[in-house]
């Protein structure tokens, strides 16, 4: 099983030891982005996994394509082209400090200003089963909005399996008419068979509509009739994503999956929150696992949780869990305290 990620390659500087950015001279490099990020839980699940992206031509971009492969993930599809690779800081927070995150300038990327052209996109698709294209491309540069769609109807017209993710950032859409922004989640939904998001992302961004006022029983019923016109109307074949919440002061991790008219929410998993950057990437890489493997609805939702919450347990993006380890995590119910 071969997956293929369409997406930018991001430069992420940690601040250490729970400082605030203006308090320290030291940072910590690393390498992630939501393909990457998803591609390297992928291939530390046991998959072969692809990356279709651009890199500056410079010894940050070599650097970039170095951890990519010691991640796992294939960079045969990587190209090499201008000098600038976006980048954000990340201050970790502490008690009722949160955690923040600061982006540079994504929008003179090299993946930003020269994404893949059909050639490389056939290429790349060649031997490839899944291939998932985040909801951040549409909201970068004219010809990534381009290439991602292209990707997605080539993947489509090929029998492949397309996987979304929502993953809309306010950041990136400053000045964009929600009308536009709209048209553009629509336009690539068509060609999509597995899509990550939320209940919000389909009243706030699709305009479907909403109905708060119920109790918790009519409320599930409510969102499984919201899904279920969201996956008739674009002819998707699987809905998931994943919330938190919280209760007194212990935070909780849930998501649901719905296919077939059914909708399975997961079990909750409370949070030790170490990192809580690249929970949703983590998650979808859960349920694709689910889908590879033919595992219930329940299974993969509660896999996917359980991903999430130990990539929250860990500093950086990409997780690097094995299947067996989250797998024994669900078997002791979170109360793993040795790994022999």
């Amino acid at each position: 099983m071969k997956i293929l990620a369409f997406g930018e390659v991001l430069l992420r500087l940690t601040v250490p030891e729970h400082l605030m950015l203006t308090q320290t001279d030291e940072l910590r490099m690393s390498t992630v982005g939501t393909g990457v990020n998803l591609l390297s839980s992928l291939t530390h699940f046991g998959y072969r996994t692809r990356l279709l992206s651009r890199l500056p031509d410079n010894a940050l971009g070599q650097r970039a394509a170095g951890e990519l492969r010691r991640y796992g993930i294939q960079d045969d599809y990587v190209t090499f082209g201008g000098q600038h690779m976006g980048a954000y800081f990340v201050e970790f927070g502490y008690g009722s400090r949160p955690e923040r995150v600061t982006y540079q300038d994504r929008l003179s990327s090299a993946f930003c200003q020269q994404p893949p052209d059909d050639q490389e996109i056939a290429a790349a698709l060649v031997g490839c089963q899944f291939v998932h294209i985040c909801g951040i491309t549409l909201s970068l540069t004219a010809p990534v909005r381009q290439a991602a769609l292209r990707l997605a109807q080539q993947a489509h017209a090929n029998g492949q399996r397309v996987c979304f993710d929502f993953n809309y950032r306010q950041q990136l859409n400053t000045g964009v008419a929600h009308e536009t922004l709209k048209a553009r989640y629509q336009e690539i939904l068509p060609y999509v068979d597995i899509v990550f998001g939320s209940k919000r992302d389909l009243t706030a961004l699709l305009d479907y509509p909403d109905d708060e006022d119920r109790t918790q029983s009519a409320s599930r019923e409510s969102e499984a009739a919201l899904y279920e016109q969201f996956v008739r109307d674009y002819h998707i074949d699987y809905f998931a994503g994943s919330y938190r919440y919280q209760i007194g002061q212990q935070k909780w991790f849930a998501g649901f999956s719905y296919q077939h008219q059914q909708l399975v929410v997961g079990k909750a998993r409370p949070l030790m929150i170490l990192d809580r950057i690249g929970s949703g990437d983590a998650f979808a890489s859960g349920i694709i696992t689910g889908l590879i493997e033919r595992w219930s609805l329940q299974k993969t939702t509660d896999f996917a949780i359980a991903t999430a919450v130990l990539a929250q347990a860990t500093v950086n993006d990409a997780p690097e869990f094995t299947k067996e380890m989250v797998l024994a995590d669900m078997a002791s119910d979170g109360q793993l305290e040795l790994i022999r």
